[in-house]
């Protein structure tokens, strides 16, 4: 009878330890193959997948050892009727538990997007659409949605002034309608009441100052001299001038960012960005500048200069000038060092 008791009890301490190893490897082992260099996978949840789906992934990926356990410990979290759409960064060594929690609670690996060098909206929905689920399509059309555009008091040339040239982070799954939604709360925050004085004070609303920022930012890569620039291009506004810059008159000939001359044939073309033709604003930034771009602007400073040009000694500066017989002296040298130096 002792005998008897004793084999039971190991009996059951055996089928114990079994049940404890089998419950450790399905809920905790490492159930992920590893990626050597990587050290995670990178799953890719579309919205609409259903269950079904998401196994396929994992396993046309290769992405877990056993596909069985999985499958059970999302039969025990009810993860079928918790598929939650997203971008997921799956570690190596990670155990069912983990990952299954990790998916049914939507906790997707951040997107990084840095908006820079943008010309225009196809550029940007391009760059956005790359990186996010959103399509090309879906963004350009709610860009360019009027009844959208007339609540903001935006055209379709000045609505990009909404995007502030930055790094964000989002959701892989973002719409185009959350993704300009995100855009504006971004936009209103920068422009706060410090900077709405500012602009204020220069008789310019937060849209022309992005216009004009533009216009500096691919005028000068030095930020110290953008009030003095910017001021220059205030003078000719409130004069009614023209603005003349040359990179409105680039952007109409589809060459912004091309280092060559501006030719005398160049100044004719017929674009609402060229600046030469039109007097005032062009009716759209020709890029997307940067947040220092749009601070120096609104720091325009005071003073009597109504022109500029390149400083012949290339260094990327300007000359300024109050008269046209200033300017037109600091031009002929600029142009003769161009001469001496084989620039076209």
């Amino acid at each position: 009878m002792k005998k008897k008791i004793t084999c039971i009890v190991l009996f059951l301490l055996f089928s114990g330890l079994i049940c404890t190893v089998l419950f450790y490897k399905t809920l905790f082992a490492d159930n992920i193959n590893d990626v050597k260099e990587a050290k995670s996978h990178i799953l890719y949840i579309p919205t609409g997948s259903t269950y079904e789906d998401v196994l396929k992934s994992l396993k046309s990926q290769h992405i877990l050892k056993n596909a069985e356990t999985f499958k059970l410990v999302c039969s025990k979290l009810d993860y079928n009727s918790h598929i939650k759409p997203g971008k997921y960064r799956i570690d190596d060594n990670s155990g069912n538990l983990f990952l299954v929690r990790k998916l049914r609670a939507g906790s997707q690996e951040p997107v990084r997007i840095t908006f820079n060098n943008i010309r225009n909206k196809e550029q940007l929905a391009t760059k956005i659409a790359g990186q996010l689920e959103t399509s090309k399509k879906k963004l350009l059309s709610e860009f360019n949605n009027a009844r959208f555009l007339d609540s903001l008091g935006l055209t379709e040339e000045n609505f990009p002034t909404i995007f502030l040239a930055n790094t964000y982070e989002f959701h892989w799954n973002t719409s185009a309608t959350q993704f300009i939604d995100r855009m504006l709360k971004e936009y209103t925050k920068f422009w706060n009441a410090s900077r709405l004085s500012k602009a204020q004070s220069l008789s310019l609303t937060p849209t022309e100052i992005t216009i004009l920022a533009s216009i500096i930012q691919k005028e000068s890569n030095h930020y110290d001299e953008y009030p003095t620039i910017a001021g220059v291009y205030i003078n000719r506004l409130n004069r009614n001038w023209p603005l003349q810059a040359d990179p409105t008159v680039m952007y109409a000939l589809n060459k912004i960012g091309i280092k060559r001359r501006v030719y005398q044939q160049d100044l004719k073309i017929v674009s609402p960005y060229n600046t030469y033709l039109n007097k005032g604003l062009p009716p759209g930034p020709i890029c997307l500048p940067e947040l220092k771009s749009i601070d120096e602007t609104l720091n325009a400073e005071e003073h009597n200069y109504m022109y500029f040009c390149a400083k012949e000694d290339f260094s990327g500066y300007h000359v300024f000038a109050e008269t046209w017989e200033e300017h037109k002296a600091n031009a002929s040298r600029y142009q003769k060092a161009l001469n001496r130096n084989n620039i076209r």
